[in-house]
């Protein structure tokens, strides 16, 4: 598929199973918190899930008002033991690049023959890019009936953070894009969001003594502005979409009483950030 995007580390037999299944069980919800569900055929490219819906309906709707969805990807079995499934959580955008929805449509088009000739210019597509992933086995319970669903996360851009902190922090995500070669944020501007990178790529230069530095690149599931935040400094740092990228954002404020929450004080929290940078080679980003 055009701007196909690297694969998510996800175990061989997590990915054959989501490319072997044609339909999802999508929730998503109103601004105000309507919820709404519907079941519709999907393809995916092994880092991001694509859709298909008339305009006018709810579930367009919806994700029009309120990217964050989640789904579901199963199926049934009078054997509780050969359950298996996805469920997920993600981030929705509709596609608006010609060459893109060219691909999607010849992606549905090999997966489901009879759809040949009828997805026409009249119909919204939308791209999922997931940020948790669990998936379902019952077999991997050894036979133990107390077990009705048995769990494993299998994917997260939240990996670092408690299990308890997760769903707390996604509602308060917003998801914002940036087309390539767009400022992000600009070294010496006032901090006023921490982001989350859920696709593409964003690079990171530093200006001094009229030099203008690479520092680093960041890509799927790494954050950058915490630490100006915290430290209540400007950015140190000049942060551009090295691609067309998505990234989740949340407002300063909301960060740090989420980090007053979590950690206690934001001094835990700005050692922990460094150490976690540090381990990875990581270029810290205020």
């Amino acid at each position: 598929m055009a701007n196909e995007t690297s694969t998510m580390d996800l175990p061989a037999h997590v990915l054959e199973y989501l490319h072997g299944q044609k339909t999802l069980t999508l929730a998503t919800a109103s601004p105000g918190a309507v919820p709404h569900a519907a079941t519709l055929t999907y393809v995916d490219d092994g880092s991001s899930l694509f859709i298909w819906t008339r305009p006018d309906t709810t579930t367009a709707q919806h994700m029009g008002q309120n990217p964050v969805v989640s789904f579901a990807i199963d199926e049934y079995s009078t054997d509780l033991q050969d359950t298996k499934g996805i469920q997920g959580t993600g981030s929705c955008q509709v596609l608006l690049d010609s060459v893109e929805i060219d691909g999607v449509v010849s992606a549905f088009e090999e997966k489901f023959p009879p759809l040949a000739g009828s997805l026409t210019s009249e119909l919204a597509f939308f791209r999922i890019t997931p940020t948790r992933l669990q998936f379902i086995d019952n077999s991997a319970a050894g036979g133990d009936k107390r077990f009705l669903y048995h769990r494993d996360l299998v994917y997260s851009i939240f990996q670092d953070l408690p299990e308890q902190e997760v769903e707390t922090l996604e509602a308060q995500l917003r998801t914002i894009e940036f087309a390539e070669g767009e400022v992000i944020v600009r070294q010496g501007a006032p901090a006023d969001k921490f982001f989350i990178v859920v696709d593409g790529e964003v690079e990171v230069v530093r200006e001094s003594e009229g030099k203008t530095r690479l520092l680093g690149t960041l890509t799927r599931g790494q954050f950058f502005g915490e630490i100006a935040i915290l430290r209540d400094m400007p950015r140190n740092a000049t942060v551009r979409a090295k691609t067309a990228t998505t990234l989740f954002s949340m407002e300063r404020d909301i960060f740090r009483g989420l980090v007053a929450q979590s950690m206690g004080t934001t001094s835990d929290f700005d050692r922990v950030i460094r150490q976690r940078l540090e381990e990875r080679g990581q270029t810290i980003v205020g």
